[in-house]
């Protein structure tokens, strides 16, 4: 992964802008503990840093109800110097089931922000997948971006994965964009770009672009038992079987569990039946008001979910495991779970695969539209919004509406576990 993204810094001609990132208070400390930047800026700024050096250790080990155990640790460690600072930790999880499968993973990754504005961030994760008959899968990813001062940003990505056909693997690179977010949850959702516009995307081209998602996915292991517990605080449904995140709904079911008319199912595949040209909506070629409008609906519909207080009793059908991609990303670190009471409520988490790290989904449908809209927690600042419809189908395009001044047309990739005899890891379920 070094590599990658050092060729990615040369390429693009962008190797100023990271020495500025750098070059004024990063050392070797707490970035080097960081992943797939850490090395790299350790070869040139080693001990940049000189005060505030401070870790913590913890571990866990213990079993869950279905007879499977569970044991892992954490280490964090950051600093503080020169005016930069930095900050990374280090994982290591394993779930082993009543039947002897078992799933182990391991990762680091880091943050490091400079004395005049530079951010960067990087991660590393290797997980193997042992089955109860013996087999053995493996899969590791490495990414990182790095944004300068001025808005300069280069990063990069690169995994494999190894198991009953062989080893696959893939190396993608990105340089020149403007970054504009904050290096949290929101790192990897890039490409706003200060517009409002959707591009068509033909069925061929949807389906193979999920083809590549599919196969470079990674993360069948996530939300089982062994995974909630190593992920407190992320959002689970109460009475769930083992793995019944992964459902994948039909828009009948939901239709008829949410009291909806499933003869009359609105189909917003954004690009075709819903297009955003010169800041203005249109519907089945029919004039569907401003996207400043139309952006601002989706917020309220996401809002209406994020002021919803549904009791822990609650009755709750899943919607399904989603991989998001933007432009022509074949792979995704990004995965949404979602799932929806009768009320149209929507909740779930978002996963950032490369930071290990979770957080609450809060949106909702509105029944008279059918237009689905959630925020990653409870801020309104990044509002994504999917037809009911259309996120019942195997792919679909959804928006991202930054505030009311940018909507950025991405994909939403349906992933369910495979079945047996397929070329993708099988579930880790007990």
């Amino acid at each position: 992964m070094k590599h990658v993204i050092l060729f990615a810094f040369v390429s693009a001609g962008a190797l100023a802008a990271v020495n500025e990132v750098s070059g004024r208070g990063y050392g070797g400390g707490g970035f080097s503990r960081g992943g797939s930047y850490g090395g790299s800026f350790e070869h040139s700024y080693s001990g940049g840093f000189d005060r505030g050096y401070g870790s913590s250790f913890s571990s866990f080990s213990g079993a869950d109800r279905y007879g499977g155990s569970y044991s892992g640790s954490r280490s964090t460690a950051s600093v503080d110097g020169w005016g930069g600072r930095a900050a990374g930790g280090s994982y290591d999880h394993t779930w082993s089931d009543a039947a002897g499968g078992s799933v182990t993973t391991s990762g680091s990754r880091g943050i490091a922000e400079g004395r005049y504005g530079g951010v960067a961030a990087g991660g590393t994760r290797d997980t193997t997948v042992t089955t109860a008959g013996g087999k053995t899968y493996t899969a590791d990813r490495s990414a990182g971006v790095a944004s300068g001062p001025g808005g300069r940003t280069v990063g990069g990505t690169s995994g494999s994965v190894d198991g009953r056909y062989g080893e696959s693997s893939w190396n993608t690179a990105f340089s020149g964009n403007r970054y504009t977010g904050s290096m949290s949850h929101y790192a990897s959702v890039y490409g706003a770009n200060g517009v409002h516009s959707t591009a068509y995307w033909s069925r061929g081209y949807l389906g193979t672009h999920a083809g590549y998602v599919r196969t470079g996915f990674g993360y069948y292991g996530a939300f089982y038992p062994g995974w909630y517990t190593a992920h407190p605080g992320c959002w689970a449904a109460a009475g769930w079987a083992a793995g019944a995140a992964w459902t994948a709904a039909s828009y009948a079911d939901v239709a008829a569990y949410c009291g909806l008319a499933a003869a009359s199912a609105p189909d917003y595949d954004y690009g075709s039946t819903v297009v955003i040209q010169d800041s203005n909506v249109y519907v089945d070629g029919q004039a569907g008001g401003t996207a400043q409008q139309f952006a601002d609906e989706a917020t309220a519909i996401a809002t209406q979910g994020q002021a919803a207080a549904p009791t822990p009793t609650d009755e709750w059908k899943p919607l399904g495991v989603y991989a998001l991609v933007s432009g022509d990303e074949k792979t995704s670190n990004n995965i949404f779970q979602l799932a929806v009471n009768k009320d149209g409520v929507i909740r779930g988490n978002f996963y950032d695969g490369v930071a290990d790290t979770t957080t609450e989904v809060y949106g909702s449908v509105d029944k008279k539209s059918q237009r689905a809209a959630w925020t990653i927690g409870k801020k309104k600042d990044r509002v994504f919004e999917a037809g009911l419809y259309n996120l019942t189908q195997a792919q679909c395009p959804c928006l991202l509406h930054v505030g009311t001044q940018t909507t950025d047309q991405m994909l939403l990739v349906r992933v369910e576990q495979p079945k047996t005899g397929q070329s993708q890891p099988p579930a880790a379920a007990p």
